[in-house]
């Protein structure tokens, strides 16, 4: 995450946990990047675009089947059927989405592997490897950094691969009128943000709620992280 970015992040952290308070040093410090001169830096809601207009496409994606020991947690891989059914579902996801501008990754191995096999059939533009992303971050943090990448950048279509329960927490976070969904292993939420309405739910889709749509089922295991 570059200065700028993260610099946002922190402001917006602040907005949302505190009204419309707003760290005028640290926007005005965001404000002198050349390439942000002339950035609106009020809140999502009121900045910006018309209201209703589609800011972004959020794909929130759970890592594939990951063996159940290792060392650490943060070290467990993908087992090989992990990976087929990351293959399988990416292959279903690029039928409706061409390429990523942004792609935040857990740090943790089976969701860098999961990236691995996403990137064979959707390309990311900028990666990056997120602590905020660990399974037991923060949702609301993780939620307000994707809102500051919302609004800093042009992103039409970002991807978020983590892991349960951060996954479920941050749909309800990005959409609060949204309870908290259970992602199967290699499962995937589609989110719309949009000026005055904040996060829109579309979808939630696994390897077994796509199975009519290629030959071979999948079934419905996985570790719990």
């Amino acid at each position: 995450m570059n200065l700028v970015t993260r610099l946002f992040y922190i402001c917006y952290k602040s907005a949302n946990r505190g009204g419309e308070i707003w760290h005028a040093q640290k926007v005005s410090r965001i404000l002198e990047q050349p390439d942000l001169q002339g950035y609106d830096a009020r809140p999502f809601h009121e900045a910006g675009s018309p209201e209703g207009e589609v800011k972004m496409n959020i794909f929130v994606m759970r890592h594939g089947q990951a063996v159940s020991q290792a060392s650490t947690d943060a070290l467990r891989p993908l087992t090989e059927h992990g990976e087929e059914e990351v293959c399988h579902m990416a292959q279903w996801l690029a039928q409706q989405v061409a390429s990523f501008d942004r792609v935040l990754v857990s740090p943790y191995v089976r969701s860098r592997q999961t990236w691995q096999q996403v990137s064979r059939f959707i390309p990311g533009t900028r990666i990056d490897f997120c602590d905020e992303l660990i399974p037991n971050a923060d949702a609301d943090i993780t939620a307000s950094l994707i809102l500051a990448y919302a609004d800093v950048e042009q992103s039409q279509n970002l991807l978020v691969i983590s892991h349960m329960p951060l996954v479920g927490f941050l749909v309800e976070s990005l959409c609060p009128a949204t309870m908290a969904p259970i992602f199967v292993t290699s499962g995937v939420a589609k989110i719309t943000l949009e000026k005055g309405h904040g996060g829109l739910f579309n979808w939630l889709e696994g390897p077994h709620s796509i199975r009519p749509h290629r030959p071979r089922p999948w079934p419905l295991c996985g570790s719990m992280g």
